[in-house]
């Protein structure tokens, strides 16, 4: 992002957008300058995501965690945090290049982007869920 932002900085224009409404439309703009939010926004939730992913203790998971399921349940917990860092990261792209080319967003974006990570967050708490209880079931047996 903060590549293609240096390449096209001449190019920008003084007034970007910089909120759009649900269906794309640009609905408030402001100085060039602020289109440097975006990447730092992003850069600062990548380096926290990747610092949480090395505390696999402090996360909340829907399931207890036993010395049985715990290589299991951290894996793929760890795994949605891989997942939301690469959609978070492609979200933000595709904001920045809309916003250094003034362009309204697609009127599909706002689903889109609620489908996929409401979605990537629902696939990953079924599979935590299904790993602890079937560990679970295994030890019990």
């Amino acid at each position: 992002m903060a590549v293609f932002i240096y390449i096209q900085w001449d190019q920008i224009p003084q007034q970007v957008p910089m909120h759009y409404n649900a269906l794309g439309k640009i609905d408030s703009g402001g100085s060039k300058y602020q289109i440097l939010v975006l990447p730092t926004i992003s850069i600062l939730l990548y380096i926290f995501m990747t610092v949480v992913s090395f505390f696999p203790q402090i996360w909340n998971v829907p399931v207890q965690v036993t010395n049985e399921n715990k290589e299991a349940v951290y894996l793929s917990t760890k795994n949605l945090i891989i997942f939301l860092k690469v959609e978070m990261l492609t979200i933000f792209f595709y904001l920045n290049y809309h916003t250094v080319t003034a362009q309204p967003l697609s009127i599909s974006f706002l689903p889109i982007f609620i489908i996929t990570i409401f979605g990537t967050l629902a696939f990953f708490i079924v599979r935590i869920i299904r790993l602890g209880n079937e560990k679970k079931h295994n030890c019990e047996l």
